[in-house]
C-alpha cells in the first residue's frame, strides 16, 4: 500500500501559496485580455482547505455605475454585480459562484473583493 503525501496546509497563506496564485492571476489577466486579475481566497477553518475565486479588473463604466450606486447606498448589491459578471467561473472553485445557501459566505467575499477594486484618485489640487 502506497501513502500519497498530502501537504499539511495551515491557517494562512504561504509565501509559495501567495506567489503560485500572483502568478496564476498574471496568466489570467493575459487570458482573458483583463488588465488585472483579482484574487479573493478562504480557508476552511476545519479542513485548511483553500477556496479560490478570480474576478476580473472593472471596466471604467462599471466602476462608475458602482459608485453610482454606492451613492444612492446601495454597495451591497453594486457589489454583488459586479461579483456576477467579474467571476471567472471557468477558473474559480465553484463555490465562490453557487447559490446554494453553504455558499453565501465565499459568494459575500467575492462581493466584498469586488468593492475593494473601485479606486479613484484623489485630487491633489489645493487653492491658497
Amino acid at each position: 500500500m502506497t501513502v500519497k503525501n498530502t501537504p499539511i496546509l495551515g491557517d494562512e497563506l504561504t509565501a509559495d501559496e501567495i506567489k503560485a496564485l500572483d502568478e496564476k492571476a498574471i496568466e489570467l489577466a493575459k487570458k482573458y485580455s483583463t488588465p488585472k486579475v483579482h484574487v479573493f481566497v478562504a480557508i476552511v477553518p476545519e479542513t485548511k482547505e483553500r477556496i479560490i475565486g478570480f474576478l476580473k479588473e472593472p471596466s471604467y463604466i462599471q466602476k462608475l455605475a458602482v459608485m453610482d450606486k454606492i451613492h444612492a447606498e446601495m454597495m451591497f448589491i453594486a457589489s454583488e454585480e459586479l461579483r456576477g459578471v467579474l467571476t471567472l467561473q471557468e477558473e474559480s472553485d465553484p463555490r465562490t459562484y453557487s447559490t446554494a445557501n453553504e455558499c453565501d459566505k465565499y459568494r459575500l467575499g467575492m462581493a466584498a473583493t469586488c468593492i475593494g477594486m473601485i479606486e479613484a484618485t484623489k485630487n491633489e489640487f489645493k487653492k491658497k
